[in-house]
């Protein structure tokens, strides 16, 4: 009776000590189909190379559920370089504390990282006051199944918006395809 006892404690401390994820529909389930995207979530493209990149609110691929979000460059793409990105801005966090970002990619074709990344942008979005990416600890490239990526960042003084995007960049990945799933932000125990 006693063991039982204490795993119940434990197991309910575990439950009780999860934090809240700040990324509302970070698993890209649908909630609505009205705009064809993700609630929640845009495309951040450039209207001069819209021709040579796609968005895709992925039904075929998907890590957990029925849904991803992937980025895909064409073959043809301009010299131009250009960081393609989903992005999302995220509420519930506080300054001054430490937060983990995590989050699912996959990869075909790409010669340069995948990346997420958190911006913390000042109230005037002149100044980015912070920056965490999963791009150097966590390089996905190449052609991989699911990569599970993660980041620990501390929030600022001076943040008064946070943006999370999930991106490759062009020429370098002409002809590669990311997907992303499971992206979520959580306070550090």
């Amino acid at each position: 009776m006693r063991v039982w006892f204490l795993l119940c404690v434990v197991l309910l401390a575990g439950c009780a000590s999860r934090t809240r994820n700040l990324v509302p529909g970070g698993d890209f389930e649908p909630t609505s189909e009205f705009e064809g995207v993700p609630a929640g979530w845009s495309a951040t493209s450039v209207p001069r190379t819209a021709d040579y990149v796609e968005f895709s609110w992925d039904r075929e691929v998907s890590r957990d559920g029925d849904r991803s979000i992937s980025i895909s460059i064409s073959e043809d793409h301009p010299d131009d370089p250009i960081a393609y990105n989903w992005t999302r801005t995220i509420r519930g966090w506080k300054v001054g504390e430490t937060y983990e970002l995590k989050g699912f990619v996959r990869a075909r074709n790409l010669k340069e990282a995948a990346w997420i990344v958190v911006q913390c942008w000042n109230l005037e979005y002149e100044e980015l006051v912070g920056f965490a990416s999963t791009q150097s600890d966590h390089p996905v490239r190449g052609t991989t199944d699911w990569v599970r990526v993660g980041q620990v960042f501390e929030i600022p003084v001076g943040t008064e918006e946070i943006r999370i995007r999930a991106g490759i960049a062009a020429p370098d990945n002409r002809g590669g395809q990311v997907w992303f799933d499971g992206i979520e932000i959580r306070r550090s125990r």
